[in-house]
């Protein structure tokens, strides 16, 4: 589906991957009546954040560069961050395994497909297409796998909603940091949580409203979230997702650096606290 922000096409791809032909394992695990058991589990096994833009918490998977002063490495005698994995993204730490059980690597592979689906068949933007795959490449051949979704190109994860809860909200804002932005929507929802989207260029002023999706169930949008606002309607009931994404921050520093810095960090363990690699 297209729709326009100050006049330059915006593509959205919108399809239901638990109701469609396709036998997929993750399947079961995501239906209606197992995704609240599912998701009460990955959320167990992720690294809590809550952040300004969001006040319903999220839990994080993969990687991040970002809400750190450690691990450091210096460059002509400058201060860089390193990319590191989420304390349990660690390799044989709980949230790295799940992300690579048989039945989270199945609903992952199913959302790569639909993105490279997207890339290839629906974006309107030729040069965001030719950048964005490039940057998919570059993500799997430069970016170490204990730093991604496993055998994947997406190095992020967040599991974020109201599986507990009654009702919620999900502020206006971009996805500033994601390449590309997948979100797999999980639900009853009895009132609300349309996902909206704004022709202004910042949250303090949005604009018009210029396109709105309906929740179901099931359902993933694919887009750059980072190129139009975007938030979700007030609701009631329990309205989940799960966002997949490359993040640019991630994938600029191993463009510029390779795994130099990082294998340092590596090869010690991922150790916690002020780890500083002249």
């Amino acid at each position: 589906m297209f729709f326009y922000r100050n006049g330059i096409p915006t593509a959205l791809c919108k399809t239901n991957i638990v109701t469609d032909t396709n036998e997929n394992e993750f399947k079961a695990f995501f239906a209606e009546t197992a995704f609240p058991k599912t998701l009460r589990k990955l959320i167990s096994s992720g690294e809590y954040n809550k952040t300004k833009k969001r006040s319903t918490p999220m839990y994080c998977f993969g990687s991040t560069i970002t809400c750190t002063q450690f691990p450091k490495f210096f460059v002509e005698g400058q201060p860089q961050i390193l990319p590191r994995p989420y304390y349990t993204s660690k390799p044989d730490n709980r949230g790295y395994n799940i992300v690579r059980s048989t039945w989270m690597q199945s609903f992952v592979k199913e959302v790569e497909r639909h993105v490279l689906h997207y890339l290839h068949n629906i974006c309107p933007d030729k040069e965001m297409k030719k950048l964005t795959l490039l940057n998919v490449e570059l993500s799997k051949k430069l970016i170490p796998e204990c730093l991604r979704l496993g055998d994947s190109f997406f190095t992020h994860m967040s599991v974020f909603g109201t599986v507990n809860k009654e009702d919620g909200e999900m502020p206006i804002h971009f996805d500033e940091r994601d390449i590309i932005s997948c979100v797999f929507h999980l639900g009853k929802v009895t009132k609300g949580g349309c996902t909206s989207f704004y022709s202004g260029d910042k949250p303090e002023n949005p604009g018009n409203k210029i396109h709105q999706v309906q929740f179901e169930h099931g359902t993933l949008q694919i887009g750059f979230f980072n190129k139009v606002l975007h938030g979700v309607d007030d609701w009631e009931g329990q309205r989940c997702g799960i966002q997949l994404n490359i993040k640019k921050d991630v994938l600029k520093h191993f463009i510029k650096y390779g795994t130099l810095h990082y294998d340092k960090y590596r090869l010690i363990g991922y150790p916690q606290g002020p780890i500083v690699f002249h």
